[in-house]
Formats: C-alpha cells, sequence, structure tokens
C-alpha cells in the first residue's frame, strides 16, 4: 500500500515541527545566499504540503515532483497546487538524470528535498551519492528516512547491516546499544550526515558541504532528516557562518517528539509561554491534565511550529 492510502503527511505533529525547522532554515539561506531562481525538487505526493510551503515562504514557481506510484501519478497530477509544478513518473534513481537535463535546470540551485517514508537502503543510498554529485552550486539537498529499528534487523544484526549501507564512516565499535528504538535516530542522523560529508569530499566539490540540517523526529514511528548546504566556493563562508550562528535551528541534538493535544491543551499551555523557566509535568498537573515530562518539554521547544486541527461540522 502506498504511504499517501494511509498517512496524511501535512497533520503528524512531529512532522510539523520537522517541516517548520526546516523551512525556516531554507528562508535563512534564501537571505544570505544567491537561491532566488532555485529549483525545487520532492516528493509532492498528493498533498504537496512542502510545495505549497516552497512556494509561498520561499517564493520558488518552478518545482519538480518524483511520483513512483502508478495510480499516485495520477492522483498527484490531478491534485498538483500550482500549475508550474511538474510531476514526474518514476523513481527518483531514474528520474534525476532528467531533472538535471530540463533546459537551464543544471545551472540553477535546487533545493531538493527527498522525503522517503522507507528505511535507509541501497537505493536510497545511491540516490543521496547521486544528488550531492551532480546538484548544482548553491543548491540545498534534504533526505528523510524511517528509523523503525526492526527495518535494520535483529538487534545484534543491525551495526553489521548500518555498516553495509554508510560504509567506513561506520565505526567498528557501532554496538547494539546504539541501534535501539530510543538510540537509533540518534545514530543514524549522525552517520548519514558523516557519509554526506565523505561523499562530498569524494567528489570534490568546491565549496564543499556545509552541515545544515539534522532532525531525529518521531511519530509513531523514528524518523531522520539530514541535508545540508552544496555552496559555490565564494559561497562557502557564508553557508558556514549562517549555520554556526545562534538563530540557526535545523541541528537537533534530541528526537522530537510533539505530544498529540486537543485543542484546548494546547491552548492552556500556550498562555503559560513564553516562559522564563522550563514548564514541568507538576505544572501541568496543577492545569488539569498531564503529560509525559518529554513531551512537556518537547511542547515548550517546539509550540511555535505546531498545527491547530479542528473538525467543521456544517
Amino acid at each position: 500500500m502506498a504511504s499517501f492510502d494511509s498517512i496524511n503527511y501535512s497533520i503528524r505533529p512531529s512532522k510539523s515541527v520537522q517541516r517548520g525547522l526546516v523551512f525556516e532554515g531554507l528562508r535563512q539561506i534564501s537571505d544570505v545566499m544567491e537561491v532566488g531562481n532555485a529549483i525545487y525538487v520532492g516528493f509532492g505526493s498528493i498533498w504537496f504540503t512542502d510545495f505549497v510551503q516552497a512556494h509561498k515562504v520561499l517564493d520558488i514557481d518552478d518545482m519538480v515532483s518524483i511520483e513512483a506510484n502508478e495510480i499516485g501519478f495520477r492522483r498527484a497530477t490531478f491534485n498538483k497546487a500550482y500549475r508550474t509544478i511538474t510531476v514526474m513518473e518514476g523513481r527518483a534513481s531514474a528520474r534525476l538524470p532528467d531533472v538535471l537535463e530540463t533546459d537551464g535546470y543544471n545551472t540553477r540551485p535546487w533545493i531538493i528535498w527527498l522525503d522517503y517514508d522507507s528505511a535507509l537502503d541501497e537505493e536510497i543510498v545511491e540516490d543521496m551519492q547521486w544528488v550531492v554529485t551532480n546538484a548544482p552550486p548553491n543548491s540545498v539537498v534534504l533526505f528523510t528516512f524511517s528509523a523503525t529499528q526492526n527495518a535494520y534487523g535483529k538487534p545484534v544484526n543491525r551495526p553489521d547491516r548500518i555498516r553495509t549501507l554508510l560504509g567506513d564512516v561506520v565505526p567498528d565499535e557501532l554496538s547494539k546499544g546504539d541501534c535501539e528504538k530510543e538510540t537509533l535516530p540518534i545514530t543514524l542522523s549522525g552517520l548519514t550526515m558523516d557519509f554526506l560529508k565523505s561523499e562530498v569530499a569524494d567528489a570534490a566539490r568546491p565549496g564543499g558541504f556545509v552541515e545544515a540540517f539534522r532532525v531525529p523526529y518521531l511519530d509513531s514511528v523514528g524518523m531522520v532528516t539530514v541535508g545540508g548546504i552544496l555552496p559555490a566556493k565564494g559561497a562557502a563562508a557564508a553557508a558556514r557562518a549562517l549555520v554556526a550562528g545562534a538563530s540557526w535551528k535545523g541541528l537537533v541534538e534530541e528526537v522530537i517528539e510533539a505530544p498529540p493535544m486537543t485543542l484546548r491543551e494546547i491552548a492552556t499551555l500556550q498562555a503559560e509561554l513564553p516562559a522564563v523557566a522550563a514548564l514541568t509535568r507538576a505544572r501541568i498537573q496543577e492545569l488539569g491534565f498531564d503529560l509525559h515530562e518529554r513531551q512537556v518539554q518537547s511542547f515548550q521547544k517546539y509550540y511555535k511550529y505546531l498545527p491547530s486541527f479542528a473538525e467543521i461540522v456544517a
């Protein structure tokens, strides 16, 4: 079953936080680098949530959505949010070279977000290698994949599976404990980032690779988003300074777990914020309900990125 048949990606709370952090970062990048004529490339599915953001927040018109599923391709073509979106049918590995060969697209920067719903595998790794090798200068590249532990084999075999996928960047001392449910998103985010840096170094890109996005998150299953900037040689210093600045939020050290909450709960907690001191579980209980401590902390840190939904009854 295709993921669009079971998941509306626009309403997952932790996914919304991840998307908010990414687009806040992309807006900052567009302010300091020459990406004003960028192409947006991704997997719009039938929802095109990130494509709408790319158009509204980044003022990007030319966009390409790749859809491997036959029915999904027809639905995506029907549902595309803007006339300037081109929907290509096929797998990313087959269609990305076609995007590069589109007239003028090899000289304009790309903002490319390959947002997979499956676990890291050989095909995704090859897509990553192709992108960081071939994307034009000043492109921003992002990759999302599942960090569900069972997709990487039995606990004792997971380190070897990850080493098979990512190669020499995986240390020999990677342990079974590094690959459990709670630790795997952090482990994969760090190792995949090391892999991207290594691939860019091997490709000898003049501007190198600037690590910019590392966002592990949990929406019933563990997920990881990693990415960075492939600056032109003259833009590398500005890109590194931006990411090193205090306002940069794209490098997240913990797993984001935005709690599913009612509108009343959200409104009650928002009325407590912003606050100088950290909210506590005890304070939540005083307000009349309860959350896990990690959910309280996550809400306080990321509440600005959470969406609000309500059912409208006619």
